[in-house]
């Protein structure tokens, strides 16, 4: 009789402890979502700290005390959180203002679409005065959604103590921390590459959305749309939310434009927009950050919807560093879920070939040389 072969302490196949991991996730993800009152300005906090460190490590260098470098940090924070507040403040203040004024504009306009469908054979008056063009209904849309976002920023002092304290343990986190895992330690070294990731994607998101609401500004204001600054901080503050920021950004000046009945207004913020938005995400963007730390156009947006889902609205402003922690801290944890990590990371660019300048000529191939070179 042949003796049986030793049982297998890791017997489960791969795909079973796939399944398990993804198990896990979705567990967090619904129990975080239910404490998202909590838990989202933390992770928020988390994210700025992360964002600001380098300013107190470099205060530190220069022989600032550590206490004055982290008075500053703090001080910078709260400046730009203020201001971020009051220019949201401002923006909302001008967008309730105006709306009761389009009223007139937006009836007018829902005739206008009602007679040109009519027209064409589609009686939709009945729809439309109930559900779509309505001014009253329009207004409770905003009005809600304006409601929310004023009911996300309430957290500011909770964010404010989280960031402060946050701040007062940076310095000594990574030793710390090494103590209690070892400085080889692969999960150590996941951390570190997740802040330095999150760290560069917040320094370049925030110095091309700047960019953005200068040109969207210059924009609007050579193409008269009423309230032109309020717009392009939208646009500003919307950058940070991938594809859903753009479409929120461009619909209060793309509709302010087709209720001014002016077709070259109209194009040129669409087309504007669309081109401002191409050059600094397609374009600048990838080439500034590395190859395999970007995310993918699909993932972009289904981290919106989750994240969103998770925590509310901040977590659609913070979903890529969210994503970018899933996919370093967990996903690339273990060889079981190392390929899903890989789906979350945009692919790496090609080398790219030597063009001879007169390749073009005798349908020479690019990357070699013509003959007789």
């Amino acid at each position: 009789m042949e003796p049986r072969d030793p049982i297998q302490t890791n017997a489960w196949p791969s795909a079973a402890r796939s399944v398990l991991m993804l198990a896990v996730l979705v567990g967090l993800a619904l129990g975080i979502r239910a404490a998202s009152s909590v838990a989202a300005p933390i992770l928020l906090g988390l994210v700025l700290v992360i964002g600001v460190s380098p300013l107190v490590g470099m205060l530190t260098k220069r022989s600032v005390p550590s206490v004055l470098a982290f008075i500053i940090s703090v001080l910078v924070i709260v400046i730009v959180i203020l201001a971020l507040l009051f220019l949201m403040s401002f923006t909302i203040f001008q967008a309730k203002g105006i709306l009761p004024q389009l009223q007139e504009q937006l009836t007018a306009l829902e005739q206008d679409v009602v007679d040109t469908l009519a027209g064409w054979g589609f009686d939709i008056s009945s729809v439309v005065e109930e559900q779509i063009l309505n001014p009253e209904n329009v207004l409770d849309w905003v009005s809600s959604a304006l409601s929310a976002l004023l009911g996300a920023l309430k957290n500011f002092s909770l964010i404010f103590l989280i960031v402060a304290f946050m701040l007062v343990e940076v310095s000594g986190f990574r030793k710390r921390f090494g103590e209690a895992l070892g400085e080889d330690r692969p999960v150590l070294r996941r951390w570190m590459q997740w802040a330095g990731e999150t760290r560069s994607y917040l320094l370049i998101t925030t110095v091309l959305s700047v960019v953005v609401a200068i040109l969207n500004f210059a924009l609007l204001w050579v193409l008269g749309v009423p309230y032109p600054f309020a717009w392009a901080f939208l646009s500003f503050v919307m950058s940070y939310i991938p594809i859903v920021g753009f479409l929120i950004a461009i619909l209060p000046p793309l509709t302010l434009a087709i209720l001014q009945r002016s077709w070259v207004m109209v194009l040129g913020v669409f087309v504007g927009y669309l081109v401002i938005n191409f050059t600094a995400e397609d374009i600048f963007k990838p080439r500034i950050l590395k190859s395999d730390m970007g995310i993918p156009v699909a993932v972009s947006f289904l981290s919106v919807v989750i994240w969103g889902f998770v925590l509310g609205p901040i977590g659609a402003f913070i979903s890529i560093p969210m994503t970018m922690m899933v996919r370093t801290i967990f996903l690339e944890a273990s060889p079981e879920t190392e390929p899903l990590a890989l789906l979350l990371r945009s692919p790496a660019k090609p080398a790219r070939t030597k063009r001879w300048p007169w390749s073009w000529l005798g349908g020479g191939r690019s990357g070699y040389p013509p003959p007789g070179a």
